[in-house]
Order: structure tokens, then C-alpha cells, then sequence
């Protein structure tokens, strides 16, 4: 057996804390130089599970960099597209709505925005703006219909006003002035 001396006034070797250990998978680094291209938004955890992949795989910030610019294209490409089909869809109900009216079509729309005006408010005006509803053809007849109702002082599915009860005078020989 051999004898081995220790000196017992050197300091000890640090003992490696369990979270440095080689073996224990460490976070993911923060790839802190990485920039998302403009109008591009990842949620937290999609980001969070993006630069895990992107270590275990032994990316640099570089090539991490150049895979988020790569799919930011594609993302906008995407949204462009899908703007051009929204633009498209609104100008089809333009169109249909204004097959449906033909020469009343300012007379229609007016009538509508009348009654959108009176029963929603700008609110309702800005939603239909912003959609696009507001050139949709059911909107559209829809709230004309409103609007004529409105205006000729009656109420939708009301009654007429009660007959007058005749004299007896009158049944016999109509009224005279």
C-alpha cells in the first residue's frame, strides 16, 4: 500500500456544481445578438423551443440568424397573399352589390348608412370599414331595408293606424265638407 500525503493546508479543488457538470444538458444560450425581421413576431415559447432545437443542433448565432431571416420571408410573403385575397373577396361583394342595385346604388348605400348610423354608431362604421362587410351585398340590402323602414316613420311589423268609426251619417251619404 502506498502511502499517499495530502497536505492539508492547500485548498481543496472546487466541487463542480450539478447544473456545469458535462453530462447535465445546459439552457439553451440566449443567442442574444439575435434580431427578428421587422413585422415578424414568434410567441415566447415557439422562440424559446426554436433556439433549444438550434443548440442541440450546435447552430451559431449566424446560421440561427439566417434560418429566422429565411422563414421572415416567407411569413410576410404569406401575409401579402393573404392581404391580396381579402382585397380581392371585398371587391367581388363591390361589385355583386353593386349589380344588385344598378342606378339606385348611391340611393341604397345612402339609405344604409343612414341606418347603420342610427342603430351602431361609428363603431359599427368602423367595423364594417375595416372588414370590408360594409360593400358585402346582404349587408348592404339589409341595412337599406333598415333604413327605408326608419325613414317612413313606421315601425317595422307594427300596425296601421286604427280606422276611424264612421257615423252613422257618413256610412249613409259619405262625408261631406
Amino acid at each position: 500500500m502506498s502511502e499517499e500525503t495530502t497536505d492539508l493546508n492547500a485548498p481543496a479543488a472546487p466541487a463542480l456544481e450539478p447544473d456545469k457538470r458535462a453530462d447535465v444538458p445546459q439552457d439553451p444560450p440566449l443567442y442574444d445578438g439575435l434580431k427578428l425581421p421587422e413585422g415578424v413576431v414568434f410567441d415566447g415559447p415557439s422562440l424559446a423551443a426554436f433556439k433549444t432545437l438550434s443548440q442541440e443542433m450546435g447552430l451559431s448565432l449566424e446560421q440561427v440568424q439566417k434560418l429566422v431571416d429565411f422563414e421572415g420571408r416567407f411569413v410576410r410573403q404569406g401575409e401579402s397573399e393573404e392581404q391580396n385575397q381579402k382585397q380581392q373577396i371585398v371587391e367581388n361583394w363591390a361589385r355583386q352589390t353593386k349589380e344588385m342595385y344598378g342606378p339606385q346604388l348611391e340611393e341604397a348605400v345612402s339609405c344604409a348608412v343612414r341606418a347603420a348610423d342610427a342603430f351602431g354608431g361609428p363603431e359599427l362604421r368602423q367595423l364594417l370599414q375595416s372588414t370590408g362587410l360594409g360593400n358585402h351585398p346582404v349587408i348592404v340590402r339589409t341595412f337599406n331595408e333598415i333604413g327605408k323602414r326608419i325613414s317612413e316613420d313606421s315601425f317595422p311589423g307594427g300596425k296601421p293606424a286604427a280606422v276611424q268609426d264612421k257615423t252613422f251619417a257618413e256610412a249613409l251619404y259619405g262625408k261631406h265638407n
